[in-house]
């Protein structure tokens, strides 16, 4: 038998589900706390799918009631807030680090993941800050002015500023040593890089100009393949094809203006002013599921295989546990190849309420993985709540279920 390369890693967590032996695996993950958890898969490429498939084989079904009833262990990161209103307005999380852009003071803080202190306040953009990627080693941020801009996640320092766009930029997505941004001047741009902690080198490789509709643009999908563009007179989402710069689905039933998009696979999820969330089937164009319970408008979503988590008005962050969404998950291509039956929607009015925001605010940004929520709100506040380390001995939390008072009249929030 020949002997492995000493470069490469050797993933014992899916050898060991390869051989069958789940009840092995449950053992070493249930030594690991919360934050183990995140580095996890660094040496564990199947790792989420192997915490899913311990989930469904019930050998981790109780953390699934912890997501549902148990108390999660909870803590707050407060940022710079030079006014009474800074609202986080961009979020972006990975195994080390958390970004947090802030909207109304155009600065972002770099906080460690693990330790909740502070690395990094960068000076961002003039105006406002709309969307934050980690790269390896850099920070990519855009914002009101028009301008991507690329920090270094050692020191914080500005490596480049990037003037490919000529308005608002809205969203970048980095995947390997590639990002995509779009901005509101229609513009959908691919480009290369390489990057180390002290200098980022780019190449634009391709910039499409898209029609005056990208103007309404509100999710751009990781690929570069999709857009999804709210038609602001009739609340109708279309989704669009980039390269061929064509519309692939037209979703109509939004009786409100849509707040929020989040697409994965062939699963899209919209939330708008009426509180209500809708979940489509886009191979279809289907609503599948109406999501109800919201008091105000649903201003930010994220969703997992099974779980949707929603942040809006008066501090509430609600979690809707559906398993029905989890086959959506297994294919991504949403063209249609043969008449499919029509889905009948479904109305779902039961979801978790966790009240930690106060109700004079609302969550703006909203992250969900495995095991935690953050949620961002109006006073530059984002709130940690971790499912995985929370009080195993309380099957039903009760803590998180009343409204916080508003501070800007009670004078400081005490715990």
């Amino acid at each position: 038998m020949g002997f492995a390369n000493i470069n490469e890693r050797f993933d014992l967590l899916s050898e060991l589900s390869s051989l069958g032996l789940n009840h092995v695996l449950e053992l070493i993950i249930l030594q690991l706390n919360s934050r183990d958890l995140q580095s996890v898969q660094l040496v564990s490429k199947n790792w989420f799918d192997l915490v899913n498939q311990l989930i469904i084989h019930g050998e981790l079904s109780y953390l699934t009631k912890w997501w549902e009833h148990g108390e999660p262990t909870v803590s707050e990161i407060q940022c710079e807030k030079p006014r009474s209103v800074c609202t986080i307005t961009a979020l972006d999380v990975d195994e080390k680090s958390i970004a947090i852009g802030l909207g109304s003071s155009g600065k972002i803080e770099i906080w460690d993941r693990h330790k909740q202190v502070k690395d990094h306040t960068l000076l961002g953009h003039k105006e406002g800050i709309y969307t934050v990627q980690f790269a390896r080693c850099t920070i990519l941020s855009g914002g009101d002015d028009g301008m991507v801009r690329v920090w270094s996640r050692k020191h914080g320092k500005l490596l480049k500023i990037l003037d490919h766009h000529s308005y608002i930029v809205w969203s970048i997505k980095v995947s390997d040593s590639s990002f995509i941004s779009a901005s509101y001047d229609c513009t959908v741009c691919f480009l290369t890089f390489k990057e180390t902690p002290e200098k980022f080198e780019c190449t634009l490789q391709k910039k499409i100009q898209g029609p005056w509709e990208w103007a309404d643009a509100m999710f751009l999908d990781p690929t570069g393949d999709k857009l999804v563009v709210h038609v602001e007179s009739t609340f109708v989402l279309q989704v669009w094809n980039i390269q061929e710069m064509s519309i692939v689905k037209s979703l109509e039933g939004h009786k409100g203006e849509v707040n929020t998009v989040k697409l994965k696979k062939s699963l899209l999820v919209s939330g708008d002013s009426d509180g209500k969330i809708r979940v489509w089937n886009l191979k279809t164009g289907d609503c599948i599921f109406i999501l109800e319970g919201h008091k105000g408008k649903v201003w930010c979503l994220d969703l997992d295989k099974t779980r949707i988590v929603s942040g809006g008005r008066f501090g509430e962050l609600r979690v809707w546990h559906i398993p029905e969404l989890a086959p959506f998950f297994m294919d991504d291509d949403i063209q249609e190849t043969e008449p499919a039956q029509e889905q009948k929607e479904v109305i779902i009015k039961e979801s978790r309420v966790l009240l930690k925001h106060p109700m004079s605010t609302s969550i703006s940004s909203v992250y969900m993985d495995r095991f935690c929520v953050m949620s961002g709100d109006g006073l530059a506040n984002l709130v940690v709540w971790d499912f995985w380390t929370g009080d195993k001995n309380n099957n039903h939390c009760n803590k998180y279920q009343t409204p916080v008072p508003d501070p800007l009249v009670l004078g400081p929030r005490r715990f």
